[in-house]
């Protein structure tokens, strides 16, 4: 399976949610800040990415919502660009769309909790809480895997890895999955699952998520499908008693309605 293009990709989440959306007029907005930064960052470098910083985070203001954190128009690209506010990934996702467009190496590192930037350099790489608007070390993001998970050990490489464009596009999904969910709209959830299963079809926990979503909405005959779907993908799974017994309760509401 090939690697989906990320803007398209953050894109087309947003045209789900706004199917009026001019796709042609976002990515021209990008092409916008883009030609703009490389009027001002130069040669490429750690001063490039200070002034690319400086014209991202001060001059178009981009920002994070922490007042607003669950909002999701924090997860659609097209919200982010025209309120300059989001959460971390889809803010680190559209500075690195601007940011290689103007000349920089910058990737998204699917860090615990919360999502970075990553700016390679010949010398060394730059991490970017885009989140905060600023640069961070590897204590800084101790300190920010403490503040998530107290206790949870060190921070390893593998946490400040590039991440892949199916990867960041699953995470939105997911983020915006728990935030309907949480809100008890349970047809957006399975929406954005049913997108998350098309990027990763082999993912057992989405089949284990939308059949427990499907439950809540007492559609049993999908809840069982997915369900023992995630049976036999996952069978050494350590939730499997809890599971198998959901299943077995379908199983007799099935029988009954039959």
């Amino acid at each position: 399976m090939s690697e989906p293009d990320l803007l398209d990709g953050a894109l087309q989440i947003a045209r789900v949610e706004y199917p009026q959306l001019d796709v042609d007029l976002c990515r021209g907005r990008i092409e916008e800040f883009a030609g703009a930064a490389r009027g001002k960052i130069g040669p490429a470098g750690r001063r490039a990415v200070e002034r690319f910083n400086a014209y991202f985070f001060d001059e178009l203001g981009f920002h994070g919502n922490a007042e607003n954190y669950y909002d999701p128009r924090n997860s659609y690209l097209n919200d982010v660009i025209e309120r300059r506010t989001g959460i971390p990934i889809t803010l680190a996702a559209l500075y690195c769309e601007v940011a290689r467009r103007a000349g920089l190496r910058a990737h998204g590192v699917g860090f615990p909790g919360h999502f970075l930037a990553k700016c390679i350099l010949a010398d060394g790489d730059i991490l970017v809480d885009c989140f905060n608007a600023r640069t961070v070390s590897r204590d800084d993001c101790q300190a920010l895997l403490d503040s998530f998970s107290p206790g949870g050990g060190a921070v390893t490489d593998d946490m400040l890895e590039i991440a892949s464009s199916r990867d960041i596009l699953s995470r939105m999904l997911n983020n915006l999955r728990r935030i309907h969910a949480g809100r008890g709209d349970f047809a957006r959830a399975v929406r954005w699952i049913d997108m998350d299963l098309a990027l990763r079809p082999e993912s057992p926990y989405g089949y284990r998520e939308r059949g427990m979503l499907y439950v809540q909405m007492e559609q049993f005959g999908k809840a069982q499908i997915d369900l023992e779907r995630y049976v036999a993908m996952m069978p050494d799974s350590p939730d499997l008693p809890q599971v198998r017994e959901q299943i077995q309760l379908i199983r007799k509401l099935l029988s009954h309605l039959n």
